[in-house]
């Protein structure tokens, strides 16, 4: 990050006097604005009281999102396969399988029965790319 005293351009962000010209870090993709904002003040030399007074939150608050916002970020949850059914899924397709209407099984979701079929059509095609895939 480059920090600079001067003219402000309109696409740089000022802080008391200083130009933060943005940098494009892919590590930090993961994290809020603020607390992109925060760390790269922080990495810059901005003493953690003067940031908490700045985004007018409290010491702890700023030393807070520092210290969550270091932790290992986790992605995607490993159990949402994108070739396993969801739960809703499974449900409409054994009620449909038991006989039921796209309106009953509607009514039992609160949702209608267009959204039902939408449902069914995506789970079945998702079971035949499935199977497909397994020959």
């Amino acid at each position: 990050m480059t920090l600079r005293r001067g003219k402000l351009g309109r696409s740089h962000p000022r802080y008391r006097g200083v130009v933060v010209e943005p940098e494009v870090v892919t590590s930090d993709a993961h994290l809020r604005p603020i607390e992109r904002r925060i760390r790269r003040l922080v990495a810059a030399g901005v003493d953690p009281a003067e940031v908490a007074w700045r985004f007018r939150r409290s010491r702890r608050s700023v030393s807070q999102i520092l210290a969550l916002g270091s932790r290992p970020h986790r992605g995607a949850s490993s159990s949402t396969n994108p070739e396993v059914p969801r739960p809703l899924e499974r449900r409409i397709l054994a009620w449909r399988e038991a006989g039921a209407s796209y309106a009953e099984i509607g009514a039992r979701f609160r949702h209608s029965p267009q959204f039902v079929r939408r449902v069914e059509d995506l789970a079945r095609a998702k079971l035949a790319r499935a199977e497909k895939d397994d020959k």
